[in-house]
């Protein structure tokens, strides 16, 4: 075989002349196994990276997935903490709050007892009081619905000896009231004018004390002011008064 041989004959005209190459086929033969050998080591190297990158990839996702779940216990158990912190800081509160109601309750009741001490001392020894029948208390309080109104009334006896003591009571609820064409005129409300009684006057019989309760409406257009308090003994004695302002009693 001839070591060169002749690549390309010259179009027509270009001059009759020809260009000849090496011919080399052993070396043809190598580089296409060299580069074939390259091509094969790439893709080998790529495999391997990939698979290299594919397990590191596996591994970080699962440790960020452990680390996702260790985070998420801490959070749960966080949670339950600060529920029980609070639920901890509630019952102390609330234990607290009860705790000073029940001595504010007991303090009231205290002074009740104080007062009621007082009241039966001033009975079993009246001396150092005035004697005879006596108009004691007519306290008032709020009712539940707008208008109305409790009412307590004490009558006493202070005497040495006591005797039964009897008669009436009359309760007037003195104030303001307007009339339809707009006036102001001052007006005296009895007691059975206000609430709904078996008798009026009350009739009252005791030897220490007696009280009475009820429950009473005022009109609408009137402006109370005062309570007035009138008792008669049976037998001729002479009726005793008393005006208490109208005051409400709290707590």
């Amino acid at each position: 075989m001839d070591k060169w041989r002749r690549l390309k004959r010259p179009a027509p005209g270009a001059g009759g002349q020809y260009r000849v190459v090496a011919h080399r086929p052993v070396w043809r033969a190598v580089a296409a196994a060299g580069v074939a050998l390259v091509v094969a080591a790439a893709a080998g190297l790529g495999y391997w990276l990939g698979a290299a990158t594919r397990d590191l990839d596996t591994t970080y996702l699962e440790a960020l997935e452990t680390r996702e779940r260790a985070l998420k216990a801490d959070v749960n158990a966080l949670t339950r903490e600060l529920a029980d912190a609070r639920l901890a800081q509630n019952v102390d509160a609330e234990a607290a709050r009860s705790l000073r109601d029940t001595i504010s309750e007991m303090q009231e009741r205290i002074g009740g007892l104080r007062e009621e001490v007082t009241f039966y001392k001033s009975l079993m020894a009246p001396s150092s009081i005035e004697r005879g029948l006596q108009i004691a208390e007519f306290d008032l309080g709020a009712g539940e619905r707008d208008g109305t109104f409790v009412y307590h009334l004490l009558l006493t006896q202070a005497e040495e000896r006591r005797s039964w003591v009897s008669g009436r009571a009359r309760v007037a609820v003195e104030g303001l009231r307007t009339e339809e064409d707009g006036t102001v005129v001052e007006a005296s409300l009895p007691l059975s004018d206000l609430t709904s009684l078996e008798e009026y006057p009350l009739r009252f019989r005791f030897r220490y004390f007696q009280d009475f309760e009820g429950l009473l409406t005022l009109p609408d257009g009137f402006r109370p002011r005062a309570v007035v308090v009138t008792v008669a003994p049976s037998g001729g004695a002479e009726p005793a008064e008393r005006r208490f302002d109208w005051i409400l009693q709290t707590g």
